[in-house]
């Protein structure tokens, strides 16, 4: 709470000294464990996310936020292979700020099993035709206009709309299906259409299964779409330049890997674009607390996000 609440040290270390001594580790060594422990689980939720539906972590960076992401992320960053974690200006907030950020969603759905082989194209895109337009009359019931052509028939204050198109695929035969994108309402009727769907489909479920059958009949279970309002975009405001002559700071021991280390105790506001800040350090501020282990290396952008070099990780070079 940036520093408004006092905390009783005392009282967290009995608490934590007398379930250590029911496990045979002291104070220090069970809270270090706590925290190992919260990071491999988080890690692994992380895991089923990306890995198991075929999307590789390491080739992102790992956004911080909420009360308590940015202590873990470098730590999790490490564990998944991340080279970089970006904690944004009010991490607490930044839940708020994206729900403010984000667009009006409206989806529709309906039940549509036919084979590929069999389906009846001018029917699918029919469907798909009512569909659009019962999404453009939900974003119009809330002040959002547009059209099929893209342009914003009847928007309120310049908001427009948009609806995409997908179908649910699986070959015949199986149980999950996977969510292929169409290009538009009327692409079923199109020339190429089963080519294209098809090799949508396979090229997915190889990506999400690790294998496809581009010879096997496939069929379609249900058709989507959904209905988008653009609310508009805050642009990112550069942060104030401020002095780039170093920051206040003290230094206190702080336990990494089982040892303590001399640890760079910094204020978030404190903190100009461009300065940079090497590990082991903490970055307190009023909604979160970014720690930062031996081997990292903060830097500042210029709008005031802090970009994490997460370094080498557990048992590593640094």
């Amino acid at each position: 709470a940036g520093g408004r609440m006092r905390l009783d040290r005392a009282a967290a270390e009995r608490a934590i000294a007398a379930l250590g001594a029911e496990l045979g580790l002291d104070a220090t060594a069970l809270a270090e464990g706590i925290c190992d422990v919260i990071n491999a689980r988080m890690a692994q939720a992380i895991r089923t996310l990306t890995v198991e539906k075929g999307i590789e972590p390491r080739d992102f960076a790992l956004v911080a936020f909420g009360g308590a992401g940015a202590m873990h992320a470098v730590f999790l960053a490490r564990e998944l292979g991340i080279a970089e974690a970006i904690v944004p200006p009010f991490p607490g907030a930044f839940s708020a700020w994206g729900m403010l950020e984000t667009e009006i969603r409206k989806d529709f759905s309906r039940t549509y099993y036919a084979q590929l082989a069999d389906l009846d194209k001018a029917d699918l895109a029919a469907t798909l035709v009512e569909m659009e337009a019962e999404g453009f009359a939900s974003l119009a019931d809330e002040g959002i206009g547009g059209g099929a052509d893209g342009s914003a028939n009847g928007a309120t204050d310049g908001l427009a709309g948009r609806v995409l198109h997908a179908v649910d695929v699986r070959y015949v035969g199986q149980e999950y299906t996977l969510t292929i994108p169409l290009e538009a309402a009327d692409e079923p009727t199109r020339a190429g259409f089963d080519a294209a769907v098809s090799g949508r489909f396979h090229e997915a479920h190889q990506l999400r299964f690790g294998h496809a059958n581009p010879g096997a009949p496939i069929e379609f279970v249900v058709a989507r779409s959904t209905a988008l309002g653009d609310l508009g975009r805050i642009e990112p405001v550069p942060a104030d330049l401020g002095p780039a002559d170093g920051y206040p700071s003290e230094t206190r021991d702080v336990v990494f890997g089982g040892r303590a280390h001399p640890t760079t105790m910094a204020r978030r506001e404190d903190l100009r674009p461009g300065m940079v800040v090497a590990g082991p350090a903490v970055v307190s501020e009023p909604t979160a607390t970014t720690v930062l282990p031996p081997g990292s290396v903060l830097r500042v952008d210029p709008c005031g996000a802090l970009i994490v070099t997460a370094g080498a990780g557990k048992g590593e070079e640094a």
